[in-house]
């Protein structure tokens, strides 16, 4: 294992004391032991309130203080400290959530294999999690492992839950906090909160209200480029590229910190104590975001620049409520939970270069007699010639004109949940039995591969695209006329699923040392895709492909819990997850089949959970090891590739291009993770955490179907490093003359080298869709401030050392890809972290318990 950076800093902490006349020795030799107790953490992960080294499982939480305290504002903040978690940021608000390396290759359509929820609310759809702005949340609570026995199908390898503050019906409380932050590489940022607690009848009755609102500025910069001249994958084949690229700029959307990102919501929950005996709490967010292009930058351009040849946005609105109903029956606790989420999207990517990475192979003029071509297979354009294969990607009037490209898309999903849960903690025996059901839908419509500009300059997309050789094309090949259409290809997807679950826990403590705990979920989920596809976008409606599927699975549990005294536990844990299987869209006579069936995580864990040091020292550590069966593996469909002379065989060649879902093989994953916080004085704690995993594959993968091995066995899997980790020192002392506390807090985060994807493929200048291995990143920031009784004011610094972080490669068929005249070698945008950043926040309260 690599070192990890930040504990053997120098000790800052130590010097500012020194500084304002305070001796951390001083401290350290004068305070009480037992005052030096570290913070128990609460935690309702096994759906009732226990100490977090209570659970026989993998359970790491963040209280409101820790998120203060690193200063989250998003999920990818929480990760870099919670090392059973890897994010893939890519920016705009979008994040990929991966448990234990659980991942076999980002994509849109495949399920994710981890589960958000936002307290009761599961917010995980197909494809995507919702970026969730940490504004006045009162812990997070990160589940390890396959959760399929309380949490369900989304929960595969593990479940990430926000947990907000409830009202109080105690004291009233208002808190605002604020904060600015800049950077010599970003554009100025802000983040503002404001939050109202009010209680209207005492003890029966409270509000509370939260407002917020964010700007992270941009810090990559569109800068002036031609479009490419050459794609070497063409070059190799025909023995040169289309020969007018490279010919149109970017010169009209040049501009500074074009991934700029807004957010803005409120939320507001009444808790009602009805009674002694009942309660009831309902709640409403709003939230909105704003985003301009992805967090992207190809070092081929330069440090934090890409060219990009159209504007971008990427616009979200989601609203999510719930009801919660919790009563006291006697016998057992009961819990009602019922929630909707609905969220509606809109952006617009450009895709230019992915667009002419297919328009390289089939828009090339043949020159010669055209009557020695097949007119069955070949095309006559009007130009003179003869054109091979498929011209859809011509985008220019011309076969091999230049032109840009966009594409268009607007997703939306909901999702209606109903859980009712009873429970019970007894001297024996503990039990919980609960029934869940759900209706939600994923759909989109997109615009793909539209013109936005030509040799002739930009204008509308319909008066562009009705000039192409695509649209003349299509209308040679289905002897009709489109005298509107505006795109290439248009697609409309709407998924409706409905899922019905029964689940239940039982504990038996037997005598005061072992605990016994069996569990099991068997859950019904069947699923209906409609899906329409047009090409060009106004042909037509060929009938709708309606695909069905129905999937039913039971995930088991089972654990053994042995107190070696009231401080310390191991334990040894068996459980399942199921991700659920599905219906692929299809157009034509594809080779992947319709159906996919669920995979199936099994996981055999064993832990170590101790508090020592009356309280001062906690640690935890976890070995485990994960059978994943049968995992989904998103593909490009291999009977979208083209026939030698042309044409379509059923399941072969000549297909639609379509993305699918196949259950490729098993895979597994073999892990250690500890966690390790000590409260060296009543001042000064450190911290440290880490994970290591071996995530590969099992089973040789023929993945397009043409009898080789194209997924060996032992294979890594992607965007999975061998080691993360994280290690923190924080310090307070004293500060007299202000009648307030001072601190500081030195963190580091680590990830180790991942690969981009699962299939290896040679890094060559000719391969547009190479296997990276991106390096290794550390990560420091750096906090300094004054805490008063209602107020605290800090300075901080993130991203001390201005590490440049890669999370993964926009993978557009780009590395082949190369503009001559200008020197640019590759085309290669990824995804990386904000650079540094320094900054102030002030946070003031009034009222509060006491206040």
């Amino acid at each position: 294992m690599k070192n990890l950076p930040g504990l053997n800093r120098a000790p800052l902490a130590s010097a500012l004391a020194a500084i304002l006349g305070t001796s951390p020795l001083a401290y350290a030799q004068n305070e009480d032991p037992e005052a030096r107790l570290l913070e128990e953490i609460l935690v309702t992960a096994r759906k009732r309130s226990e100490s977090v080294m209570d659970i026989p499982g993998s359970v790491q939480a963040l209280s409101e203080d820790d998120l203060r305290e690193l200063g989250t504002r998003s999920v990818n903040d929480i990760s870099r400290f919670v090392p059973s978690i890897n994010t893939v940021d890519f920016g705009a608000g979008i994040t990929d959530i991966v448990f234990r390396g659980a991942t076999s290759d980002p994509g849109y359509v495949v399920q994710s294999t981890s589960s958000v929820y936002f307290d009761e609310v599961s917010v995980t759809t197909q494809g995507q999690q919702p970026y969730i702005r940490m504004v006045d949340v009162a812990r997070v609570e990160a589940l390890a492992g396959p959760q399929g026995t309380l949490y369900g199908a989304d929960a595969q390898a593990g479940t990430l839950r926000i947990i907000t503050n409830r009202p109080d019906t105690q004291a009233w409380e208002v808190v605002f906090d604020g904060s600015f932050r800049d950077g010599s590489d970003a554009e100025s940022s802000w983040d503002g909160s404001l939050v109202v607690n009010l209680p209207i009848v005492d003890d029966t009755l409270a509000l509370r209200v939260v407002a917020y609102g964010a700007e992270d500025g941009g810090f990559v910069d569109n800068v002036f480029g031609s479009t490419i001249t050459n794609d070497r994958k063409t070059d190799n084949a025909y023995g040169r590229s289309p020969a007018d690229w490279g010919t149109l700029n970017n010169a009209d959307v040049v501009e500074d910190d074009i991934n700029d990102f807004e957010v803005a919501g409120w939320r507001a929950a009444l808790l009602w104590n009805i009674n002694e005996n009942w309660q009831a709490t309902v709640s409403y967010l709003h939230q909105e975001t704003n985003a301009g292009s992805y967090s992207v930058f190809d070092e081929n351009v330069g440090d934090l620049e890409v060219n990009r040849y159209n504007e971008e946005f990427y616009d979200v609105e989601f609203d999510i409520s719930s009801l919660v109903i919790e009563g006291d029956l006697g016998f057992a606790q009961l819990v009602s939970a019922t929630s909707y989420y609905d969220s509606e999207g809109s952006f617009t990517q450009d895709v230019t270069n992915y667009q002419k990475s297919y328009s390289a192979y089939y828009c090339i003029n043949y020159g010669g007699d055209s009557s020695y071509y097949n007119g069955d297979y070949y095309y006559l354009p009007p130009e003179g010639g003869v054109l091979f294969q498929a011209g859809a990607y011509c985008n220019a009037p011309t076969v091999e004109g230049d032109f840009l490209s966009a594409f268009d898309e607007d997703p939306t999903s909901d999702r209606f949940a109903q859980e009712l849960r009873l429970f019970s903690s007894g001297e024996t025996i503990d039990w919980l039995v609960g029934a869940f059901y759900e209706e939600s839908n994923y759909s989109y419509e997109e615009f793909f591969g539209y013109p936005t500009a030509n040799a002739d300059g930009r204008g509308d997309a319909q008066d562009l695209y009705q000039q192409t050789i695509s649209l003349d094309w299509f209308e040679w090949a289905s002897g009709e006329s489109y005298p509107n259409a505006t795109a290439p290809f248009y697609a409309n997807s709407s998924s409706d699923f409905e899922q019905v679950a029964v689940f239940g826990e039982v504990t038996w403590h037997v005598g005061e040392r072992w605990d016994l705990t069996a569990g099991a979920r068997w859950f019904d989920r069947e699923n209906e895709t409609t899906y329409i596809q047009r090409q060009p976008e106004t042909a037509p409606d060929a009938d709708a492909a309606v695909l069905k599927g129905d999937d039913s699975e039971i995930a088991p549990k089972f654990s053994v819990a042995y107190n070696l005294s009231d401080d310390s536990m191991v334990y040894a844990l068996y459980s399942e997850g199921y991700r659920p299987g599905g219906t692929n869209r299809q157009r034509g006579e594809p080779a992947t089949p319709q159906k996919f069936d669920p995979d199936k995580m099994i996981n055999y864990e064993a832990g170590y959970r101790s508090t020592m040091a009356n309280g001062a020292v906690r640690l935890a550590a976890t070995l485990f090891y994960m059978d994943w069966e049968d995992f989904q593996f998103e593909l490009t469909d291999p009977a979208s590739r083209p026939c030698p002379d042309g044409g379509s065989i059923a399941g072969v060649c000549g297909q639609p291009f379509q993305v699918a879902v196949s259950n490729a093989g098993d895979a597994s994953i073999l892990g250690f993770n500890a966690e390790f916080d000590w409260a060296v004085t009543d001042n000064l704690e450190l911290g440290f955490n880490a994970q290591w995993l071996e995530a590969e594959t099992d089973t040789d993968i023929d993945s397009d179907g043409d009898g080789a091995t194209d997924i060996p066995s032992a294979s890594q899997l992607p965007n999975t490093p061998d080691w993360t980790g994280a290690a923190w020192a924080s310090y307070s002392f004293p500060v007299p003359i202000a009648d307030a506390n001072g601190y500081a807090r030195l963190q580091w985060s680590y990830s180790g080298e991942r690969l981009s994807n699962l299939e290896p493929s040679p890094l060559t200048d000719d391969n547009p869709y190479p296997q990276f291995t991106m390096p290794s990143y550390d990560i420091g920031d750096l906090t300094v401030g004054l805490q008063g009784r209602t107020w605290d004011v800090s300075l901080f610094v993130y991203n001390l050392t201005d590490e440049r972080a890669i999370y993964g490669h926009a993978r557009q068929g780009g590395w082949s890809q190369v503009n001559v005249n200008e020197g640019r070698d590759h085309v290669d945008p990824v995804y990386v972290n904000r650079p540094r950043e320094y900054g102030i926040r002030f946070v003031k309260r009034w009222g509060g318990p006491g206040g």
